[in-house]
């Protein structure tokens, strides 16, 4: 999550929630998917599921839902009086119990999705910075690297695992120039067309390359995921980083952290999204947010261990405290909205750090260097090790407290 609060940033996304019915390049869902998991709930399980993790104010989802005694309706489409019918049962279902204790990972599915592209599009993605005369560091190609790390001990484990990419190129087929239509539209829909031609053309460019990096990039991993791998897990590696004080003048930040995300808090202006909307009832009754917030919360706690680092801490409204684990919080980004199946996103390190950088920078190694007085693995190494830990904390010890919906 590089570099957040960027004007192109709130233009593009912003303005991308406040308008359309569907978020860009989205098509109208289709609700009777839905069906499978009618009288899977109880009226108590889905408010509480709504509540506690998807959407903890009632004011931003009052308008799109309704919640009655043998059921819920849910808006189909904004504008429109059409309603999605949800019926609830009586007595809660017999569970799926996640208590068998594993003696390897053997038969479990993990898709490790390494973070943005990276390479020679890291500049684009604004995941791409250099100190002085030093190697560029690039996000993609980190998470990448902490991904084949990763790989390797989960195979060890007996897991299955896929990358859900192999390299520093795109998933995607497409390229920006692909998305001039959409480029063109986007600025005749807002009323930008009295710009001056440079100053326009630089926002055409910028909107044609988001499109792609960001939204169809998305997308195409998630056909993926959704189509062919169809994992047990997805497991997104990033590195954070802070905002430059002086992006002309970039300075290494004295704070690093952690933290681990899980899908939830849909904000108001993201369920008057038809396609979020339905991507978030969809979730919800499936009842990933259940392991979600178990692998997360032991996770958090491995990267705790391992990195020495403390939570961070969300102070706006887009993210939500999930359970008692310090650094679990709840956000609605799109490859957890998207990958139709548990994911925990990974966001430890500030990369722009000085603690974090001097390891960045050594690059990986075997053993152990001696790095700011003291002796530590590559920061590659230790990543990849404190997810396994987790992982393995999660599915290879009793765990019999968490339950899930019975799968229709």
């Amino acid at each position: 999550m590089w570099f957040r609060i960027f004007w192109f940033g709130c233009l593009f996304i912003g303005w991308g929630v406040l308008y359309p019915k569907t978020s860009s390049v989205e098509t109208l869902p289709k609700w009777s998917l839905l069906d499978p998991w009618q009288k899977a709930l109880t009226k108590d399980q889905f408010q509480q599921a709504l509540s506690q993790v998807y959407c903890p104010r009632k004011e931003w989802w009052k308008s799109w839902i309704v919640i009655e005694k043998n059921g819920a309706r849910i808006r189909k489409q904004a504008g429109k009086d059409e309603w999605y019918q949800l019926s609830f049962c009586e007595k809660p279902k017999k569970s799926t119990t996640l208590g068998t204790k594993r003696e390897s990972l053997k038969g479990l599915r993990i898709a490790l999705d390494p973070g943005h592209i990276g390479g020679k599009y890291s500049e684009m993605e604004s995941r791409h910075f250099v100190i002085g005369k030093g190697v560029p560091v690039k996000e993609g190609d980190l998470s990448l690297q902490v991904a084949k790390k990763l790989d390797a001990i989960l195979s060890s484990l007996g897991a299955e695992v896929f990358l859900v990419r192999e390299k520093s190129e795109p998933v995607t087929s497409k390229k920006p120039k692909d998305f001039a239509k959409e480029a063109e539209e986007w600025i005749a829909g807002r009323g930008l067309a009295h710009l001056k031609k440079e100053e326009k053309g630089k926002l055409i460019k910028k909107r044609r390359e988001m499109l792609f990096y960001r939204v169809s990039e998305i997308h195409a991993r998630a056909k993926l995921v959704n189509e062919k791998i169809r994992p047990n897990l997805v497991v997104c590696l990033h590195l954070n980083a802070s905002a430059w004080k002086d992006p002309e003048k970039k300075e290494l930040s004295e704070t690093n952290d952690y933290h681990v995300l899980v899908n939830g808090c849909y904000m108001g202006g993201e369920l008057a999204l038809d396609d979020q909307r339905f991507e978030m009832i969809y979730r919800l009754l499936n009842g990933w947010h259940e392991l979600e917030q178990k692998v997360a919360e032991n996770v958090s706690v491995a990267l705790a261990e391992a990195t020495g680092l403390p939570p961070f801490s969300y102070r706006g409204p887009n993210a939500l405290k999930i359970g008692k684990v310090e650094g679990v919080w709840a956000r609605n980004l799109l490859a957890n909205r998207l990958y139709r199946c548990p994911v925990v996103f990974l966001e430890p390190y500030r990369a722009n750090s000085k603690g974090a950088y001097e390891r960045i920078k050594a690059g990986t190694y075997e053993g152990t260097r001696e790095i700011g007085g003291v002796p530590r693995i590559s920061l590659v190494d230790e990543y990849a090790r404190a997810v396994a830990e987790g992982l393995k904390k999660n599915y290879l010890e009793p765990v019999s407290e968490v339950t899930l919906p019975a799968t229709p």
